[in-house]
């Protein structure tokens, strides 16, 4: 009975995994179910207590999805697919790396976008769950997020 259920929890979880990007190498995970817009960060520019980040912005052809903090210097980037559209996708593996590597891609289009202007990035967090990287908050130098509103994609 105990061989069954370590199977179980193998198909459920999945076995691939995606690394975060090198530049949050250190930077201890937050978990994508208890933050909020409110909590550990205050974002109050295009956030969602439901969804997260909520302005769909288009960068070289990549959709992605963000919302910011009052100054505009702290911004949580995410995959412009939400969970359940990757849920569908394979329903039975929660681990999917297909979003993993969404939301990593989503972080590289708004990391260059903020490099174009002259933003550093000071630090870049992970958020996830269950293995899956649903996006990155990012600490910023400067004021940056005006510029990623220049991306909103209609």
């Amino acid at each position: 009975m105990k061989w069954v259920l370590c199977v179980i929890i193998f198909f459920l979880v999945g076995c691939v995994h995606t690394a975060t990007v090198d530049d949050s190498e250190g930077n201890r995970m937050i978990n994508s179910i208890t933050m909020s817009c409110k909590n550990p960060y205050v974002f109050t520019q295009d956030c969602s207590a439901w969804s997260g980040a909520t302005r769909k912005i288009t960068v070289d052809d990549y959709d992605v999805v963000v919302a910011g903090s009052e100054d505009g210097s702290t911004i949580l980037v995410m995959d412009s697919h939400s969970f359940l559209d990757v849920l569908i996708e394979d329903p039975f593996i929660l681990n999917k790396p297909t979003l993993s590597q969404a939301s990593n891609n989503s972080f590289y289009a708004v990391k260059r976008v903020l490099q174009q202007k002259d933003i550093r990035i000071k630090k870049v967090i992970p958020l996830g769950f269950l293995g899956d990287i649903d996006g990155y908050v990012l600490e910023l130098d400067t004021e940056g997020y005006r510029h990623l509103i220049g991306y909103t994609a209609e």
